[in-house]
This record gives C-alpha cells, structure tokens and sequence, in this order.
C-alpha cells in the first residue's frame, strides 16, 4: 500500500471500529498513541510503517523492556494488529504485513487471546481486505493508490537482499 492508502485505511478503521494506532516501542509506559504511522528513513529517503493497532477499550496490552535500546517494546502476546512494512522510495514499493497472533504462550502453555479480541480483529480484517485487491502474483492485497501508480511504471518487491538489491513482483 502506498501511504495514501494507508492513511485512508486507517481513517477507515478509526471510524468503523475505533482502532487506535500505538507505536511500536516508546521511552515509557503504557504505549504511545500516534496520529501519523510513517517512518522516515534517512539511510534512503523512504518511509514506511511499523506500529500496531487496538481496540478503543479493554485491549490486554504488555511491554517488554530492551535492555540495550532503553526502550519498551510491545509484546506480541498483546491483543494487537501489528501494521509494518510498506517501504515505499518513491520508485519501489515493498510488501507491508498486517497480522495478529489468536494466542499467545504463558509459562509453558499457549492459551487462546480473548473472544472479544478476536472478533474485533476480525472485522479490521474483513474491512481492510475490502478496501484492497488481490493480487496472485505478490500474493498479497494491494490498495488502488498502488496500483494505478504500478500501471504508471511503479514497482512492487517482495523482498530486498545483500547490498540492497530488491526482488521485484515480476521476477518471482
């Protein structure tokens, strides 16, 4: 998705669900709520996303503390989406993940994440993969921003290797 068809995705599903968008690690606790979900690179003037979303009440949230980085870091035993990837440099357009675990590991047993949880990520699902198309060769949905600018000589990857050479949608 291209960060014009994110950005009206997640206006969609702050309006029909009330997601809240955190980021991803902050200095403090509890996680941060964000308007903006990019990130600017510097190392090669992309942006891309890396931030989770939430119910707008009751959503079990735990941090783990990095030690080396300072900083906490949202567990993915949390009742989050986590929304990351999409590194677009204006000519190339990387494949983002939207994803959510439906369980998560305590002591020594996986246990299911609560009902409401799933079905309230259940439906940003349902609502995203309606605004999106797929496409069988990234194996992945795609926003129409997206692709009118692929029809216009964009690129998609889907996957970037040593010495940043990018694996492009046509030659998978």
């Amino acid at each position: 998705m291209l960060p014009s068809d994110i950005e009206r995705l997640i206006a969609e599903l702050r309006v029909q669900h009330g997601a809240k968008v955190i980021e991803a690690v902050s200095v403090n606790l509890p996680p941060i709520e964000i308007d903006s979900l990019f990130r600017n690179s510097e190392y090669d003037n992309s942006t891309s996303v890396y931030c989770y979303l939430m119910a707008p009440t009751g959503a079990r949230i735990s941090s783990v503390f990095m030690v080396r980085r300072q900083l906490w870091a949202v567990d993915d035993g949390s009742e989050v989406i986590e929304f990351s990837g999409c590194d677009f440099n204006g000519s190339v357009l990387m494949i983002g993940r939207f994803y959510f675990q439906t369980d998560f590991l305590s002591g020594e047993s996986i246990w299911p994440k609560r009902p409401e949880f799933l079905d309230w990520a259940g439906k940003l699902f349902r609502t995203t993969k309606r605004s999106l198309r797929w496409s069988k060769t990234m194996r992945a949905y795609i926003g129409g921003d997206a692709l009118i600018w692929k029809q216009n000589g964009g690129r998609f990857a889907s996957f970037r290797g040593p010495g940043d050479k990018f694996i492009y949608e046509d030659e998978v």
